[in-house]
């Protein structure tokens, strides 16, 4: 199969796989918001957000088995697959013996976690299809859940698809391989590193609002940041697909292909990250109104933030596939680390102001150090990220000035139109 082929594969499964686990967050806090009220709301959402940190730990081992197994397909050597997965699928499992201190914690975090390792684990394997058919079959879990209680629908939704992940890899397992074992762990160190920083980052701002300014405060973070947080699945579509190219290109040396390829798929997120901010900002009155809570200013400074994190995904991505694991695990703990500053300035001050500026912060951070990186090593293109510098400034304008929308798509015609007609020679294989 080609590259071309093996991404919209992977593409068309991740988009019904992440559209259905990532809604799954935004659905939750919908319901929970509307039945059981703003204060519930962030007790639940710290508490998920907490196993979901914890689960990143557990996944220690994920993305590397995610890396060499599709290095090892690239290579020929199919055989040294088995030599690393039963360890990974193993390590989450340590997640239960904190059910001493808190039962939900462990349970979640576990689940959390070998999901995460059956995600990587699959599309090294580039049959991402399988790990969307088992998503799909979690979220009808996930549905019936509402009716047992609060946290029911989660338990639900990763208790089916680790458990059927288990079932599907267990043909993978085999004698831990010593070389194998030993390249996984340096490699998964600096991995390691990345991933709890990106989760940090994700989940740091629910659980540090409850702590610092309260349950109501949390409540409404939780909404802001599942609506922004939307536009996160944009790149874990592309990067489901791409990543597994990254290092199968990287077993065989083709390092012009890698540069070539992170430049067309930040290219593609820059745009429709931009386009999806434009248009939640224009609809942003009747989101408020589902969630019944006033966002504010947070819901903006949210999407920009997040619309940053989209951008340079495609390039750490590329980083980490490659030798340059320790510089993108680096750079995602500087921002990380910038953002739990000023979380912790800013919240009990500004609140949810405080919680989405401390996120943009931490991402400007990480996007400015990527983008560096990435041209200095890989000589890509600078000019892939200017929609969204172009984007930025007319986005705080949009709310109240909804055709500068318009002015944004002339600007950026002629690289839509580009995009729009690799679509067209992509779905046609």
């Amino acid at each position: 199969m080609g590259k071309r082929e093996v991404i919209i594969r992977h593409s068309i499964a991740s988009i019904i796989a992440l559209a259905v686990f990532g809604g799954s967050r935004f659905i939750y806090n919908l319901i929970v918001a509307r039945e059981y009220g703003v204060s519930v709301l962030g007790n639940v959402n710290s508490l998920i957000s907490q196993a979901f940190l914890l689960a990143g730990f557990l996944s220690f081992f994920s993305v590397g088995l995610g890396k060499y197994t599709a290095e090892f397909l690239g290579k020929g050597e199919e055989s040294r697959i088995k030599k690393i997965t039963g360890v990974s699928f193993t390590l989450p499992l340590l997640g239960l013996a904190f059910s001493l201190v808190n039962i939900h914690l462990a349970v979640l975090s576990t689940l959390r976690a070998l999901q995460l390792t059956f995600r990587s684990f699959i599309y090294g394997l580039h049959k991402g299809e399988v790990y969307a058919y088992f998503v799909l079959l979690g979220f009808f879990a996930f549905l019936l859940g509402f009716h047992i209680g609060v946290l029911a629908p989660y338990y639900l939704l990763l208790g089916t698809i680790s458990v059927l992940g288990i079932l599907y890899s267990r043909r993978y397992f085999g004698i831990p391989g010593r070389a194998e074992v030993l390249n996984l762990a340096k490699y998964s160190f600096w991995a390691f590193v990345g991933s709890i920083s990106g989760m940090f980052l994700l989940q740091g701002p629910y659980f540090l609002s409850e702590e610092l300014a309260g349950a109501k405060t949390a409540g409404v973070v939780s909404a802001v940041l599942s609506t922004s947080f939307l536009l996160s699945y944009l790149p874990q579509v592309v990067q489901s697909a791409i990543v597994p190219l990254y290092a199968y290109e990287f077993g065989r040396g083709e390092k012009e292909s890698i540069k070539k390829l992170a430049e067309e798929s930040t290219l593609s997120l820059a745009l429709l990250s931009s386009i999806s901010v434009f248009i939640l900002q224009i609809f942003a009155p009747y989101i408020e109104s589902m969630f019944k809570i006033e966002f504010g200013g947070t819901f903006l400074i949210a999407l920009i933030a997040v619309e940053l994190y989209v951008t340079f995904n495609p390039l750490i991505n590329m980083l980490s596939a490659t030798n340059y694991i320790k510089d993108s695990a680096l750079y995602s703990l500087v921002g990380a680390s910038v953002a739990g500053i000023s979380w912790l300035v800013l919240i009990p001050s500004f609140k949810e102001i405080g919680a989405s500026l401390g996120l943009l912060l931490g991402y400007f951070t990480i996007f400015i150090l990527v983008v560096m990186k990435s041209r200095n090593t890989f000589k890509v293109s600078a000019l892939i990220i200017k929609p969204v510098l172009l984007a930025i400034p007319l986005q705080v304008l949009v709310e109240k000035t909804p055709f500068v929308f318009l002015l944004f798509l002339l600007f950026e015609f002629k690289d839509l139109k580009k995009e729009f007609k690799l679509f067209l020679r992509g779905i046609r294989f």
